[in-house]
């Protein structure tokens, strides 16, 4: 990235806030990720990974003693998985 488009991204970080940032950030953060899924060539196999995954963070104590984070956690991961959908740029 150029240093006037860096420049450009700190100063829109400092008007936006810091939560709103984090969203933005999280969001290209799951789109690389579900490109690295859908593109996979074993999709299954990454799918069955992390699930385990998801189970052990699901069933650490941080988790299960806050009903909250058990439903982000399970929304979060469920959205990595929703299919693609086609987008008409016009």
């Amino acid at each position: 990235m150029p240093d006037s488009d860096q420049h450009a991204a700190f100063e829109a970080a400092d008007r936006m806030g810091a939560l709103e940032v984090l969203g933005t950030q999280i969001n290209v953060a799951v789109s690389m990720l579900r490109v690295l899924y859908t593109t996979h060539p074993e999709p299954a196999k990454v799918r069955y990974t992390f699930d385990r995954l998801i189970g052990q963070l699901l069933s650490s104590p941080d988790i299960w003693h806050d009903p909250d984070r058990e439903v982000i956690l399970r929304d979060m991961a469920a959205t990595l998985f929703r299919p693609l959908t086609d987008v008409d740029p016009a």
